[in-house]
């Protein structure tokens, strides 16, 4: 459930605060690795689905729509999907309220990670956008999260 408790429990009773507020973590860069898995059926043990329930702004680089949906692409190579609900997981993915970035405007940063990590530049530019809006990571990328580890960018953890 997203919505935070407004109900403060006091002498048995529970009383209502006049004023609802939330309590936001800050911004979260989500990559195609945790986005892949929100439509389907595959395993998350990474926790991607509560991604889905933080009141956080989630941040992505419009790349990552792109590889969500051939991520889609192979299950449907695999026969673990079909067409149709490949075409629903995008309308899904699109209709969330995800700030979409362009990821053109990531390159040079991106560009510099890469150099410094040996790591491949698409990757980076979750590193660069995450860096540049003070964002925790969202990945299931073992290696993007040592990139990040390495490079200062703090990472998500549904236990938070």
């Amino acid at each position: 459930m997203t919505a935070r408790s407004t109900a403060r429990r006091r002498g048995g009773r529970v009383r209502k605060r006049a004023t609802p507020y939330t309590i936001a973590s800050g911004p979260i860069v989500v990559d195609a690795s945790m986005a892949a898995v929100w439509f389907t059926s595959e395993p998350d043990p990474r926790g991607a689905a509560r991604l889905l329930e933080t009141e956080s702004m989630l941040l992505a680089p419009d790349l990552m729509a792109v590889e969500a949906t051939n991520a889609w692409w192979k299950r449907l190579r695999r026969r673990e999907m079909d067409l149709a609900e490949i075409e629903q997981a995008v309308t899904h993915l699109l209709a969330l309220q995800i700030v979409w970035v362009a990821a053109a405007t990531l390159l040079r940063p991106a560009a510099r990670l890469a150099a410094e990590l040996g790591h491949p530049v698409y990757d980076c530019i979750y590193l660069a956008l995450a860096a540049s809006h003070s964002a925790v990571l969202a990945t299931a990328d073992e290696r993007l999260r040592k990139g990040a580890e390495r490079v200062g960018v703090r990472l998500w953890s549904p236990r938070r």
